[in-house]
């Protein structure tokens, strides 16, 4: 079962080197669907990171920033062996999605 804020590898081919993994930030309510909307973590140095649309998490720790503005949709099959969960960082996720949809 992929449950929100699951960080997986990224399965698509040439964005694993600066977008090494993908976080799925889909609620679990859309189960059902084949698809889960994802959102990629870039490393440092691939990134001008704005403080409140790209915030910082750690993921077997190496620091990330979380892009938003890049989220797509993967089928949930390509989403295999989950790596860590992001819950606690859930309030700055959700704050950057947010800051993307409504601007504040």
């Amino acid at each position: 079962m992929i449950r929100q804020f699951d960080v997986f590898p990224n399965p698509l081919k040439g964005g694993g080197r600066d977008r090494p993994y993908v976080i799925v930030i889909q609620h679990p309510f859309f189960d059902d669907q084949p698809t889960r909307i994802v959102v990629p973590l870039v490393v440092v140095s691939a990134i001008r990171p704005q403080l409140r649309l790209n915030p910082t998490v750690t993921v077997q720790r190496t620091t990330l920033y979380f892009s938003p503005t890049e989220m797509f949709s993967l089928s949930h099959r390509m989403l295999r062996d989950s790596v860590a969960n992001l819950e606690a960082d859930r309030d700055k996720l959700l704050a950057a999605i947010d800051l993307v949809f409504t601007g504040i």
